[in-house]
């Protein structure tokens, strides 16, 4: 069997979450934002493992879902939505200290060497319930996701911006 993990990555509201819905629509095998789950679940339990009450616990969460996630790819094709990089990139943005755990785990679990992102796009971004972020703090986001998965090695593809199926089909014609 053919194993191959695809990754998409960018700033909260760039369209990721859109694409990897069309790719499941169209019989892929994906992994949506476990960081988004993670977040409902607190919110519907008033619980605080949120990014703007405890980022470390917060963290803790999405780094084993994300593990997870990547142990269940295995033998496939795979898309996901985020990887264990981008926790690094988060906690860039709000300058907190990134354990050397976090980039061990970065190094361990790699995914394909083409790394999908989706570009800060103003007309679509839309903040809700679980994204937080301004379009301003979206893009330092998007910056340092940027660095983390250029200093790990990745090639970074930019989505063109397009409609949702064709910016799918171009994440399945370059993958």
């Amino acid at each position: 069997m053919i194993e191959k993990r695809i990754l998409l990555t960018g700033g909260p509201g760039f369209g990721k979450s859109s694409i990897i819905e069309e790719l499941e629509r169209k019989g892929n095998v994906v992994h949506h934002e476990i960081a988004r789950e993670i977040i409902q679940h607190e919110i519907e339990n008033q619980g605080d493992s949120v990014p703007w009450i405890n980022i470390d616990s917060f963290s803790e969460k999405v780094k084993q879902g994300r593990i997870n996630q990547f142990e269940n790819g295995k033998d496939i094709i795979s898309y996901y939505d985020r990887g264990i990089p981008d926790i690094i990139g988060f906690l860039m943005k709000d300058k907190k200290e990134i354990s050397a755990d976090l980039i061990e785990l970065s190094n361990k679990y790699k995914y394909h060497s083409k790394i999908f992102i989706t570009p800060p796009w103003e007309a679509i971004f839309q903040r809700d319930n679980e994204r937080k972020e301004d379009f301003v703090a979206a893009i330092k986001v998007h910056k340092c996701l940027e660095n983390i998965y250029t200093n790990l090695g990745y090639e970074l593809v930019a989505v063109p911006m397009g409609s949702i199926p064709w910016r799918a089909e171009f994440v399945l014609k370059h993958s």
